[in-house]
Parts: structure tokens; sequence; C-alpha cells
């Protein structure tokens, strides 16, 4: 057996193979007595605990066994291993696949955005992805509170199972001061995202072929995970006001539960009124249903306050409430919570149990300290404020060139503009976009948001990550855009000229 070193493998690796070899030639016969790790070692110019480092390995493998007093010998086992009649040879044909769950079936990948053309890398104004840039201020943060939780003695090890205590209670101080929400510790289930929430809502609460109402638009994922899970979609168009339930009573009857947004819409940006979230609520005991509060972007409001959540209005336990803390941190941040009744709390964590044990554990006492030092709402203000100018400096480029050509929904909150152009029908769509790319500016469309999408174009764009200076670039950008796919189909004229 040679000493070989040849390869970055480590030396026991390479002893271990060597040994395996040899057995498999038949230089170490079955039975036969291996030399003592000391004699071994000189043999091959190694430390001692090299080689029994290599034994080790091969007798965990089975090849090797270790007698006390006695030596290391080839495992005689290895004879009925080895005269095993080999895998059979797949026929000549096409093997079938394999069977899959209707789960895994209904289960869809997100579409990916295309790719930018190489002349236009680089100077693409891109409104087409959801994008935060993280605050250098907020990362300092971050990174001095990882470092204190890693030098103190008892830093956590395991993650729990319904989330760090001291997260849970830091979260409950910032509902009750900031949202007007109270809550206890024990109300909060931390979850690696927003994500994560609806899938384990949807495992809780719904067999296949169960009714679920979803706003439309909503945000894709909202619907697919529902529609994973086998469950039926009623939609519930959104107005000025959000879902009208009294609109939708007839239609929704038999319903397990209703995922809205009421606090900001997405991608509408619209608010729901306190006195439709109350007749929402009574809905939902008159039918023995459930409500799914999404509080997606609500924090990232523009010096307005929200109305009273639903879990706040809500008297008998028919509201979960799911919030990310993503956007407000920074987006690799996978964490959220929900708020979970009582009723249905150890249901929760018996599922959730099954998904992961719990939410990395490291993280969560980070964010923690980050909440309790104050650092979390500094970031939310300073968060709110950025995007207030963004939207204002993308909302007022957009109204000087296009003018009475748009109308936009929504505008108290959030990252993004739901812009409708009326007069450009929606098969004109794909033209607008690969237009406006032409031009250096990437932006998409909101028929994915859309079950059944309006009849003309309409326009999700994203400016969260966008320097104020870009955007007023984009607005004038995708004015021309619109003029050159408008000019051939002879819309009627209705664009404020630059």
């Amino acid at each position: 057996m040679a000493n070989r070193r040849q390869n970055d493998e480590p030396l026991y690796v390479q002893i271990a193979e060597s040994i395996r070899r040899d057995i498999g030639t038949g230089r170490f016969q079955m039975g036969a007595r291996l030399p003592g790790s000391r004699s071994m070692a000189v043999a091959l110019g190694v430390s001692r605990t090299v080689v029994l480092m290599a034994y080790e390995q091969l007798e965990s493998e089975g090849y090797l066994d270790s007698r006390s007093g006695s030596g290391t010998y080839v495992s005689a086992q290895l004879a009925n291993t080895q005269t095993a009649a080999p895998l059979a040879e797949a026929p000549d044909q096409t093997l079938r696949e394999l069977r899959l769950s209707r789960l895994a079936q209904r289960a869809a990948l997100p579409a990916m955005p295309e790719a930018v053309p190489p002349a236009l890398q680089g100077g693409v104004i891109d409104l087409a992805q959801p994008r935060v840039k993280s605050d250098p201020r907020s990362l300092k943060a971050w990174v001095q509170n990882l470092m204190a939780l890693l030098r103190r003695r008892d830093a956590p090890d395991y993650p729990e199972l319904q989330g760090a205590v001291e997260l849970r209670k830091a979260v409950a101080g910032y509902l009750s001061v900031e949202r007007a929400i109270e809550v206890d510790a024990e109300d909060i289930l931390i979850v690696s995202g927003a994500q994560q929430a609806r899938d384990l809502i949807a495992r809780v609460l719904l067999d296949e072929g169960d009714s679920v109402g979803v706003e439309e638009p909503c945000h894709w994922s909202v619907r697919h995970t529902f529609e994973a899970m086998g469950a039926r979609i009623v939609s519930c168009p959104v107005g000025p006001h959000g879902i009208d339930i009294g609109r939708h009573a007839a239609a929704l009857d038999g319903v397990r539960l209703i995922n809205v947004a009421p606090s900001f819409q997405f991608p509408t940006g619209v608010v729901m009124p306190e006195d439709r979230r109350r007749d929402l609520l009574q809905w939902a005991y008159a039918h023995d249903a459930c409500l799914v509060e999404d509080d997606f972007d609500c924090e990232h409001r523009f010096g307005v306050r929200t109305c009273a959540s639903l879990w706040s209005l809500d008297r008998h336990g028919r509201v979960i409430h799911v919030s990310s803390f993503a956007r407000s941190m920074f987006p690799a941040l996978q964490l959220g919570y929900m708020l979970v009744p009582r009723a249905l709390r150890e249901r929760f964590l018996a599922v959730k149990w099954l998904a992961d044990r719990g939410s990395v554990a490291m993280q969560q006492h980070v964010l923690a300290a980050c909440i309790g030092s104050g650092q979390y709402l500094r970031d939310l203000r300073r968060i709110a404020h950025r995007l207030a100018r963004r939207h204002r400096a993308l909302h007022d480029a957009l109204q000087s060139h296009l003018g009475n050509a748009m109308t936009v929904t929504g505008s108290v909150a959030g990252g993004s503009l739901f812009v409708h152009l009326p007069g450009l029908p929606r098969d004109a769509t794909a033209t607008l976009l690969a237009e406006a790319l032409a031009r250096g500016v990437r932006i998409r469309s909101a028929e994915r948001f859309h079950r059944v999408p309006p009849d003309h174009v309409t326009l999700v764009l994203s400016y969260g990550g966008v320097p104020e200076a870009s955007l007023k670039r984009a607005g004038a950008r995708i004015a021309e855009a619109y003029l050159s796919v408008k000019a051939p189909l002879g819309v009627p004229e209705c664009v404020a000229r630059p």
C-alpha cells in the first residue's frame, strides 16, 4: 500500500481509500489482521493519529473490525456484501417517471425575469424587482449585536419551536406601542418569513377541495399557496376601499378562510376602512370562518396611521395576523411572525415542528436586541422617509409626462406603484415592456397578480431600491415607450407632452 499525497484530500481519507482498494483486490483477505497503527504510521511516514482516523473511518463503513487487545482485522461480513447479486440492468426501454403527490404536481416555481440584453447591462433602471437597499446603519447595528451575542457564554443553541422568548416579548412591545395591538409573547409564533406562515395556515386549516376567499388582484404566491393545497379559489375583486363582503357573500358561502390585506393591499395599495373590517369580522363569526390578515408593507406608511387591525377588533379568535421583518431590516433576514388565536396555537406548533423544529435561533436573538435598543424603530422611520421621497419622485415624473393617460391607486405606503394605462389594450403589454427596456427601464406587468386581468395594460413599478434621480428619468422613459406603442394603435391623444 502506497502513501499517496498527490491530491488535496486529507491524509486519513487517502490512507482509508488505499486500504479499501487493497481489500477489494484481495491483498488484505477477509479476517486478516492489519498492521498495528504505530507500524503503519512509521511505514507511511505519517502520525499515528492519521492512521487511527483512517481505521476508524473504515470501521464505521463496515470494512474493519477492531478487537480490544488483539488488533484490527478485515471484517468477515464483507464476504456477504461482495458476493451479493449485482443490481439488475435496466430493461432496454424508457423507465416510467416517478409518481408525484398531488401537491407536488400542483406546485410551481415563480417565473424568473428575462435577462437584460448585454448592450443594456449596467445602465438599466430596474422597476421590475422589489428591492430594498440595506441601510448601512442597520447593518452596522446588526453586526454589533451579533458579535455581542457570540461573546456571551449563554449564546443560543437550538431554536425554540415557537420562537425565542426575547424576540416574542420584543415584538409584543413593538406592536403595543406602534400598532395598538395588544398581545403577549404566547400569542406570537416566529416563522421563516410570510411565505412559511401562509403554508402553515394552509396545512392547518384546509383540506383538499375546501374553498378560500382571495383578493383580486393579490400577490400570486397567496393564491398559489392555497391552490397547491388543492383549495378552490373564490376571487373577491378589490375596490377603492378593499373588498366588500356584502357584495361577495353569496360566492363565499362555505368558504373556510379569507386572505385579506386590509392595511395595505398589494398590488393596489388601497386601505380598508374600519367599518368594512367590522363587517368582515361579523361575516366570519356568522359563517364559522377564519380571516388571514396579511400585514404586508403597512409599516412603511407615509405619515398617516392605519386603521385598527382585524386582530385588535376580533373578539372571538377568528383572525390570524401575518407580518415579516425582511423589508424592515434587510432582504436576507428570512424571519416573520404570526399572531395565532389561542384555540389554534397547539395545532400550529405541531405542524411547524414537522417543518423545521424552529426558525434560525441566532438571528432571532440579534433581532430581539435590535428591537429592544430602538434600532428597529429608527430603521422603520428612515425607510418610510426614504420611500416617501422616492414614491413622490416616480409618481410626479409619470404624472407630468403621462397626465390623464394613467391612473395610480393607493399611494399611502409600501415600495411600489400600481399603474393603470387604460389607453393601451392588454395585448400591448409585451410591446410596452420591450419598448421600455430598449430605453433602459425594466418594468413588469401586473397581469400575474390577477386571476382575470383587466382589458388594459396594468403595471407594478417597484421603486424601493432606486435613487430619486433615476426614478425621474424612468418616468420620462416610460412615457416615451407609451407613446411609441400608442401611436400605431391610433389611441386618442391624452398624454401630457414633456
